[in-house]
């Protein structure tokens, strides 16, 4: 068998896509062992606390009844067949009377509680369904390395608190109101979907003071009821952390952003940040001026291993990965309004769901600053035997009056890419070394050769290392030379005076691209990766994928 089959049969093993043996079986109408989802669980045996998880399958149905996993029985997976026709529901709300009398207060109002560690659960639907009437939680979660993936959460105030632990939420659909997603977890939300019902906050994070991580949003979708307005977040406790990466908003989001409950000393305190986000509510010029600003390279931060990994390394989410380390003509740019964009940040669309893309390159870099500054160290924490990681740098190398980033081209530039070279195979996975991108800088009709002695050492230390090479000078240089002075200032930021209402006094940068170039420099990286590296083919489409969408 090929070692590249072999690694992706391991890592579907991983995500658990064969098929699970069924230990008990639920059913209304009787045809299963159980007609309760709670006496299933509570007969699950101590002894099965680690290992393969006790399976528990759920037939469609209506299961009116609170269900409580206790810490002795978490590792379980409990299954349904379609999340739209399964459904766990229950009514209590925090106004209730207990049976001392008083109200019975938030925490004690969950349908669905979660106390053991490792619990997972598919296709199903958890609901409070008290209605408009305050504080009534769908799910709690106070076990750690606990999963939902295809699940539908629903409420109003209060739906989904995740109290402590990791948890990782896959293409679920989240409903609510006020607060309907809160708590101190760290806890990360993959391509899901949160719907806001009526006029209220998203998110109310609990961070506790030195947790690096808390509510992680990634590429999802924010959606909402007609005339809904909402907030992103508000601070629940002072350390609130919560971040939306590549969100697509809709705009039911206000144009604030964020609420900082009456509460300004927050606004030294709380994280609350925007990455990429999109849509009609994701663009504006109006948020609050202490959101937390983030660089470009920053979403590498907010991968499911970068923010659950923990002293364990949990990754919920394992799949090939192909890592990019570069500078800013490959970097992510965070603003979506302005008009530069990175060749790496369209190439992401290029990239199957059955695989991860992570773009590590910052704006500014060098070989030697990249390292200096952490972000080596950050790509090598996430890196997995068996991924590929592009490694394209030299504009900033040749900066001689910095010394934080120059390297000479004939020693410390090509030292460190074979020091990136060596420290990726060491992990067992794969590099592949990029000559940086020309610029469009012309003399007469020759386009001038402006990195000299970079390129030279990129392609030999690729030919002496043995490195797959992805040539991006000389393919760049043929498109630009083919379309010639005029035709390619198109590709770059330029702009005349008055021509883009974000730069009113025009632009001359033959370095950086608009998207229109670095969608051109992505699809050529495409296709030459599948040439040099034929590993990579699956991984990599012709035509755009989506990736915004649960």
């Amino acid at each position: 068998m090929k070692p590249f089959i072999l690694f992706v049969l391991v890592f579907n093993l991983l995500l658990g896509l064969r098929a699970d043996t069924v230990d008990a079986t639920v059913a209304l109408d009787g045809t299963g062992q159980y007609t309760s989802v709670q006496q299933a669980i509570s007969d699950v045996p101590l002894a099965r606390q680690s290992g393969p998880r006790w399976v528990i399958h759920i037939k469609p149905g209506v299961y009116h009844e609170r269900v409580y996993v206790q810490r002795e029985r978490g590792n379980i997976l409990l299954e349904g067949e379609d999340a739209t026709k399964t459904k766990i529901e229950f009514n209590l709300n925090a106004k209730l009377p207990g049976p001392d009398g008083k109200p019975i207060g938030t925490f004690r109002t969950p349908t669905f509680q979660i106390d053991g560690d490792g619990f997972e659960a598919r296709n199903l639907t958890f609901a409070n369904t008290a209605g408009p009437v305050g504080q009534a939680l769908a799910v709690r979660v106070d076990g750690d390395r606990v999963v939902f993936r295809n699940c539908r959460l629903i409420g109003r105030q209060d739906t989904l608190l995740v109290n402590r632990g990791r948890q990782y939420f896959s293409d679920c659909y989240i409903e609510g109101d006020v607060d309907f997603i809160f708590g101190g977890a760290t806890a990360y939300f993959d391509h899901c979907e949160l719907h806001c019902v009526a006029d209220g906050y998203i998110t109310a994070a609990s961070t506790p003071k030195g947790q690096a991580h808390g509510l992680v949003f990634a590429d999802c979708r924010v959606t909402g009821g007609p005339g809904v307005h909402c907030y992103l977040g508000r601070p629940w406790r002072d350390y609130a952390k919560t971040i939306f990466v590549r969100t697509d908003m809709s705009d039911v989001v206000r144009a604030e952003g964020w609420n900082d409950w009456k509460k300004p000393e927050t606004h030294h305190t709380a994280t609350y940040g925007e990455f990429e986000s999109s849509g009609p509510g994701g663009v504006s010029d109006r948020r609050v001026d202490w959101k937390h600003e983030l660089i470009s390279g920053a979403a590498a931060e907010y991968t499911p291993l970068a923010v659950l990994g923990g002293e364990d390394n949990w990754d919920p989410d394992p799949k090939p990965t192909l890592h990019f380390a570069g500078d800013s003509t490959m970097a992510d740019k965070t603003d979506l309004e302005f008009p530069e964009r990175g060749w790496g940040q369209l190439f992401a669309q290029y990239v199957r769901p059955s695989w991860r893309f992570v773009n590590y390159a910052v704006n500014g870099r060098s070989t030697k600053s990249f390292r200096d500054l952490g972000h080596w160290a950050l790509l090598m924490r996430q890196i997995h035997a068996g991924d590929w990681v592009v490694i394209e740098f030299g504009h900033n190398d040749e900066k001689k009056t910095d010394p934080a980033r120059y390297t000479d081209p004939a020693t410390t530039f090509p030292e460190n890419l074979r020091g990136f070279v060596r420290e990726v195979r060491a992990k067992g996975a794969n590099p592949i070394l990029a000559t940086p991108i020309a610029r469009r800088e012309w003399e007469g009709n020759t386009l001038k050769d402006t990195h000299g002695a970079y390129l030279a050492a990129v392609r030999e230390t690729a030919k002496a290392e043995n490195v797959p090479l992805l040539d991006l000078e000389m393919e760049t240089r043929k498109m630009i030379q083919k379309l010639g002075p005029e035709g390619s200032a198109p590709l770059f930021m330029i702009f005349a005076p008055g021509a883009n209402p974000h730069l009113p006094k025009g632009r001359t940068d033959n370095t950086h691209l608009r998207e229109s170039g670095a969608r051109q420099v992505a699809e050529i990286a495409v296709q030459d990766l599948k040439t040099i590296a034929p590993g990579l083919a699956a991984a990599l489409s012709d035509t755009p994928v989506s990736r915004n969408t649960p």
